[in-house]
This record gives C-alpha cells, sequence and structure tokens, in this order.
C-alpha cells in the first residue's frame, strides 16, 4: 500500500512541476521615436528647411554627411566627382520599430513568433538645407 501511495505522490509531483514550469509569453517591443504622421504634411519641399525637420522629429536615426560620403567614395575608387552631383548627398532617416512578441513554453515544445513592423522618413536635402524630396512609409498600422 505504501509503494502506491508513493507512486502516486511522485506522479503527483511530476505533474504538478510540469504544470508550473510551462507558460506563455506576450510582449511588446518598441525602438526609436515615434514619426507623427501629422508632422508629414507639413513637409514642404523646397521651403522646409533642416532645423525644422530636427525640431519637428528630433534627432534622426541615421545622417548621411556629404564630405564623410565623399571621402569614403574617394577612398574606395567608386568616383572622381564631387558628392554635390549625387541626389543623396545631405539625407536624414527615421525609423520607427514596433513589434508584438510571442511565446510557448512547454516541456517538450515551445513555440516564439515576433512581429516587427516600422515606419519609415527620408529626408534629401538641396545645397541650401532645404528639403528636396521625402518619403514616408507607415508599416507599423498592420500591427495590432
Amino acid at each position: 500500500m505504501k509503494s502506491k501511495a508513493r507512486i502516486y505522490f511522485y506522479t503527483a509531483g511530476v505533474l504538478l512541476l510540469s504544470l508550473f514550469s510551462t507558460g506563455c509569453i506576450v510582449g511588446r517591443y518598441y525602438e526609436g521615436p515615434k514619426v507623427l504622421a501629422e508632422k508629414i504634411k507639413d513637409i514642404k519641399p523646397g521651403i522646409t528647411t533642416k532645423e525644422e525637420i530636427i525640431d519637428w522629429f528630433g534627432p534622426p536615426r541615421n545622417y548621411m554627411s556629404p564630405t564623410v560620403f565623399n571621402r569614403t567614395l574617394r577612398k574606395l575608387e567608386v568616383t572622381g566627382e564631387p558628392l554635390t552631383t549625387y541626389p543623396f548627398a545631405n539625407i536624414l532617416s527615421y525609423q520607427y520599430d514596433r513589434g508584438n512578441i510571442r511565446a510557448l513554453i512547454l516541456i517538450l515544445f515551445n513555440y516564439a513568433e515576433a512581429k516587427v513592423k516600422s515606419d519609415y522618413l527620408v529626408i534629401f536635402f538641396d545645397e541650401n538645407e532645404r528639403v528636396k524630396y521625402y518619403g514616408f512609409r507607415r508599416g507599423t498600422e498592420e500591427l495590432q
């Protein structure tokens, strides 16, 4: 009789341990400053300045300086022309990433899924540091 009770006790212990060592995880991931869609409509090519863009959106995630880029191109012997002939001479880019994360942790099986989407804003400036072109893509609306 004692051996049957001991078997039930160990079985119950193993089942409880199995139950408490499983779980699920749900989370969100955010990186970078939000790109405010309300401000996108205020960007006017030829009128909006780089200073205004930085005031509205904050520091960019990436900045490509004409002098640094020109030096790199020359060092790599890609071009001998001045960089100002290229349309990407002075660029600010902003990116906001958002993700949803789900995971199921079991003893013999684990499952994890992450969906990450991004909002991108890329702004090209002319030699007077006024907006020449810009592009915006909102991807985070696809997440719920």
